[in-house]
């Protein structure tokens, strides 16, 4: 019983910080990165994810920790997430950049092409990714 409810409340704090849900944008945000995926995953499309988490986790940390930048991942494949993969058009591993300006979504920058092409160079991945989040955070 106590392992279910130390769960719960720390499924709640990942959910609610400072009373906000931290997938949605709030008046500090500036952009959300959102990755699409299928339930069965290939080597490259883990490849992609595990390259935008360390590129926001090793530049953007505080940005992330302030909700100026919002991650998060969705499964293409699950029937809660439908209505965000219409949006988005993510008919499966897609990264895609919202610029969110004076409070509303400033349109769908997706990088899937991007991701496809450079993630065998994952160095030139990271650093091109850094330098397209700071034209969105500045």
């Amino acid at each position: 019983m106590k392992k279910i409810i130390f769960w719960t409340l720390a499924l709640l704090l990942c959910i609610n910080v400072n009373g906000q849900d931290v997938t949605k944008p709030n008046s500090k945000t500036k952009l959300l990165v959102y990755y699409f995926h299928i339930t069965n995953r290939c080597n490259t499309c883990k490849s992609i994810e595990a390259a935008v988490k360390k590129t926001l986790e090793t530049n953007f940390k505080n940005e992330l920790a302030k909700g100026t930048i919002i991650f998060q991942t969705f499964n293409v494949d699950l029937p809660e997430n439908k209505k965000l993969v219409d949006k988005y058009q993510a008919y499966g591993a897609t990264l895609a950049l919202t610029p969110i300006v004076k409070g509303k979504e400033a349109g769908i920058d997706d990088l899937t092409n991007f991701a496809f092409s450079k993630i065998h160079e994952e160095e030139t991945f990271c650093k091109e990714l850094k330098e397209k989040i700071n034209s969105y955070i500045k």
